[in-house]
């Protein structure tokens, strides 16, 4: 009968060296994938809350100016410091075009009829501002008391945005089109926000959209 052999030292050291190596291939592979797989979820969960701003915002700001049955004065066009008057006031601006950081608007919010005057749940409004601890968030305005309040600079404005995000920008440009042999003007609204991961500011969104505003400034 032969003899039967073990291995030898060698053979299990060169033998356990190799098994070594393949687990810590597979342990680098898991890791990168695992690695991936969290910065593909953070980036999917940013976006999808940036998508629910957008979403808010553009059907807010699509029905600035609607008074439901306005037969001759609109009192959801709204005048500015200097005269000029809008549906659309950005950075308290009826005029104002270039990029602001602050919208206003107001529309008829219950569809009462024969509305002649704005009432303090019309007021409506978009800004930049800064929370408690003083990071950059995006606050929409609460009229808690009267219409004098209602202002970009005024107090009268709540967080809405989650917890998790840092708003790095928000921006609303205005586009006049005016209908030839016409003094109506029909306006366009380009709102563009940039966000991050308050855990981990490298993870950066920035979603831009239109918003056609079918209640025209006459």
């Amino acid at each position: 009968m032969k003899r039967s052999f073990g291995y030898t030292l060698v053979e299990m050291m060169v033998g356990m060296t190799v098994s070594l190596i393949v687990l810590a291939s597979a342990l680098a592979i898991f890791t990168v994938n695992t690695e991936f797989g969290t910065k593909q979820l953070q980036n999917d969960f940013l976006r999808s809350q940036l998508n629910i701003i957008a979403d808010t915002m553009k059907n807010e700001i699509a029905r600035a100016g609607f008074c439901y049955d306005c037969s001759s004065v609109n009192p959801f066009i709204r005048p500015d410091g200097a005269g000029a008057s809008s549906s659309i006031l950005i950075d308290d601006s009826a005029s104002k075009v270039e990029d602001g950081e602050c919208i206003r608007f107001a529309y008829n919010h219950d569809k009462r009829s024969g509305a002649m005057a704005l009432d303090k749940d019309d007021a409506k409004g978009y800004r930049l501002g800064k929370d408690s601890r003083n990071n950059p968030v995006i606050e929409i305005y609460e009229n808690w008391d009267a219409l004098a309040n209602w202002t970009c600079e005024s107090g009268y404005w709540r967080d809405m945005t989650f917890d998790r995000l840092s708003i790095e920008s928000l921006s609303f440009k205005r586009s006049l089109l005016q209908s030839v042999g016409s003094t109506n003007k029909a306006q366009v609204v380009e709102v563009t926000i940039t966000a991050s991961l308050k855990s981990d500011s490298s993870i950066s969104d920035t979603v831009n959209f239109t918003v056609s505003v079918p209640n025209v400034d006459g």
